[in-house]
């Protein structure tokens, strides 16, 4: 099985445009993707940072992850996405006491 690292050069190697594309490039075996992280709004489409596993391992994808116009396609927003390692980080939250 290979590690985080060797998927992430090999995504950034690839130059996808969207995370929805890197199955059509890269052998996914043994990753799942767990969490989307920092949507950031723009007038056409949505930037986000998805998040996989593989392992025990994580990794991280920035890119588009939604487009907001049906006439337009991720090829078009232009760059490709960029792939970096990750760690999981606990945090805690909060709720009303019942």
């Amino acid at each position: 099985m290979k590690t985080a690292k060797e998927f992430v050069d090999a995504i950034n190697e690839a130059k996808v445009c969207s995370h929805h594309y890197i199955e059509d490039e890269i052998d996914m075996e043994g990753v799942k993707e767990v969490d989307t992280l920092d949507h950031d709004e723009h007038r056409w489409y949505v930037m986000g940072t998805v998040v996989y596993q593989v392992g025990e391992e994580y990794f991280g994808v920035r890119g588009p992850i939604s487009l907001k116009s049906e006439g337009m396609c991720f090829d078009d927003i232009g760059g490709s996405c960029v792939a970096f390692e990750m760690e999981a980080a606990p945090s805690v939250t909060y709720k009303c006491k019942k």
